[in-house]
């Protein structure tokens, strides 16, 4: 199966505290969920420089030591797919913050690029 990026929706629930958003990805007949959007005490390049890291969903053995469930072995794909997480986090991050605060469009600008 070949991984086509473009075919990819990406389904964004923001959160809040520490871990700032539940991502899951649909790949048009199955659906991967549990990749999680935390705080990081480093900037993140793929994140834009700012202090989040993204994560696939994983599970943790008996030792406390977390493996990854979903992975993908080209470097180059995970990049194409983390940059359109990063692209939906952001879209759904203004949204929220836009009906929460009840903010119009450059309100919701302002009052974001104040919280980043």
């Amino acid at each position: 199966m070949t991984l086509n990026v473009n075919d990819i929706r990406i389904k964004v629930k923001i959160t809040e505290g520490k871990l700032k958003a539940i991502v899951g990805i649909d790949l048009g007949d199955f659906t991967i969920k549990g990749f999680r959007i935390q705080e990081s005490q480093y900037e993140h390049k793929a994140a834009g420089g700012r202090k989040l890291w993204l994560t696939p969903p994983s599970y943790a053995d008996k030792g406390g030591r977390y493996h990854p469930i979903f992975y993908i072995p080209d470097k180059i794909l995970w990049e194409r797919l983390e940059a359109k997480i990063w692209e939906a986090y952001d879209k759904e991050y203004k949204r929220h913050y836009e009906k929460v605060y009840d903010l119009d469009e450059n309100e919701a600008d302002q009052f974001l690029s104040q919280s980043s």
